[in-house]
């Protein structure tokens, strides 16, 4: 059998040589639809992704193109039926391929979404879970207290009146078999309301503080004391999330380490002019000696950055911090 690679390979109308992927390509579509898919499941996303878009100029394919790939196959394409096939067909391939493990990845994190919904709901701190629990019809706040196992729905039970735990405890002891498109509803209902509107509260915390970060301290702090006159637990989460480019200073040095490494150094020498020798020295401190001197050196150049540069490369660096608090990746000094 030739080899794939061999150069006497060429297109039909043209003499340059055919890609590895175009030939892959052939040697797919010879094998059938049902075949060929199979097949394709074995390949990975780049892979699919490199036979895909080869297919743009891949010309019609003919038996005896096909010979010079497999030449074992000779006889019986020679004697069956003319094979013709070109690019289009071999992105329906792959696209059934694509869509397929697609599908079933969805399906797949969809499962373990709604399996791990009763784990994140035992995690909850109990003033969170607590409300929730008793805006729930009696059946539903019982079904949701079982599952969460002994210990966590024993200590919420504590906090009901007698009354209504009694009935509680009455209607957890008197559950039979649900239907699983029940537990199916409630589960995506549990989801949506706790962590889906939790995400969506979380962003718009960011957002604010984003926005507060770049005024004065005088103006986020008036700005917060009007906001808790109205929504007191978001003006707490949102003052959690204050910090100013003067704070760099109060992370630990691991914190600042982790947050300069993704930082340019382009950005840390502009965002550095006008700050004193102190507050530069602890900021230059976590960078790696190379990148200390090349900084040092363009802040000795006496070179200054324009007004709304120097704001815009603070507030990307404040902001990066937010960032990595949120993502748990560095802690946030404690007021």
């Amino acid at each position: 059998m030739p080899s794939l690679d061999k150069a006497t390979m060429q297109r039909p109308s043209a003499k340059k040589p055919m890609t590895g992927a175009e030939k892959v390509g052939l040697l797919l579509l010879s094998l059938g639809q049902e075949r060929a898919v199979e097949l394709l499941k074995k390949f990975n996303s780049e892979e699919l992704n490199i036979i895909m878009r080869s297919t743009d100029g891949m010309p019609v394919i003919s038996a005896p193109d096909l010979e010079l790939l497999v030449e074992e196959f000779e006889e019986r394409f020679g004697q069956g039926k003319p094979f013709a096939g070109n690019g289009d067909d071999v992105k329906s391939l792959v696209a059934a391929v694509i869509n397929e493990n697609k599908a079933a990845a969805d399906a797949a994190d969809g499962n373990q979404s709604k399996e791990a919904v009763w784990e994140r709901l035992i995690g909850l701190k109990d003033d969170v879970l607590l409300p929730y629990i008793e805006r729930q019809h009696p059946q539903v706040a019982a079904f949701i207290l079982h599952r969460l196992g002994s210990e966590k729905s024993t200590d919420l039970l504590r906090s009901f009146p007698a009354d209504v735990r009694n009935q509680l405890l009455a209607r957890i002891f008197g559950l039979r078999d649900v239907s699983f498109m029940v537990i199916d509803a409630l589960e995506e209902t549990l989801h949506q309301e706790l962590f889906e509107a939790d995400k969506g509260r979380a962003s718009q915390h960011m957002a604010m503080a984003s926005i507060l970060n770049s005024l004065d301290r005088s103006q986020s702090d008036d700005a917060l004391h009007h906001l808790a006159q109205f929504q007191p637990k978001d003006a707490a989460m949102i003052r959690k999330l204050l910090f100013k480019f003067e704070d760099l200073v109060t992370l630990s040095s691991k914190a600042l380490t982790v947050l300069m490494d993704g930082v340019p150094v382009e950005r840390t020498v502009i965002a550095l002019q006008g700050m004193d020798a102190e507050f530069q020295n602890v900021v230059l401190g976590t960078l790696s000696p190379r990148a200390r001197r090349m900084a040092e050196a363009e802040l000795q150049s006496g070179t200054a950055a324009s007004p709304r540069n120097l704001a815009e490369s603070r507030r990307a660096i404040v902001d990066a911090v937010l960032r990595l608090a949120a993502e748990g990746a560095i802690e946030l000094p404690t007021a």
